[in-house]
């Protein structure tokens, strides 16, 4: 587990590090700067603790801590304006699962998710991943352009329930390497 603090990787003047129960109140004020993320795959009233607990301690069947990556993106100010949640070897091995990639409304549509999802297809090209795999839902339809664009194909379709909401997911993935 890298260090409170240390760097994983960096986007320009984004630097994205781990993040702990330290950092709670940071993700809790992100969450509600991104109410309209948690809305749609949760449904209402929306609740800004739910990133926290997406980043911190969600996890599949089979998976440890030890296997949970919870990032977050920091400015050049060191203000957290996003957060990257990744779990290794899920559901197989050398396959890694994207559980969140959101940004604040400010960072986005200015090409930053697809500068962070090439510095982490890095990231995990450095530890043995072969494919990235991510559920969308199907109320995000930015999402799923983004997704496409950035080569993920889907796999399959899910109904899934996520607080007070069921919603159709698609799961996608694609093979890692450099883009």
């Amino acid at each position: 587990m890298a260090p409170r603090g240390e760097v994983l990787f960096e986007v320009g003047e984004h630097r994205i590090r781990r993040v702990s129960e330290e950092d709670a109140p940071l993700i809790r004020a992100l969450g509600e700067r991104c109410l309209e993320h948690i809305e749609l795959h949760y449904g209402s009233p929306p609740d800004p603790g739910q990133m926290i607990r997406e980043l911190l301690t969600d996890l599949p069947p089979g998976k440890t801590l030890g296997d949970k990556f919870g990032m977050g993106v920091f400015d050049g100010a060191d203000r957290l304006v996003g957060a990257i949640d990744v779990i290794r070897d899920y559901p197989e091995p050398r396959e890694w699962y994207l559980g969140l990639l959101v940004l604040e409304p400010n960072q986005r549509n200015q090409g930053l998710g697809a500068k962070l999802m090439d510095a982490l297809t890095w990231w995990l090209l450095q530890r043995d991943a072969a494919w990235l795999r991510l559920a969308v839902s199907e109320h995000n339809a930015a999402g799923q352009r983004f997704w496409r664009r950035r080569g993920f194909q889907p796999v399959k379709q899910v109904l899934a329930e996520f607080g007070n909401k069921k919603s159709v997911f698609h799961v996608m993935r694609r093979a890692l390497e450099v883009q």
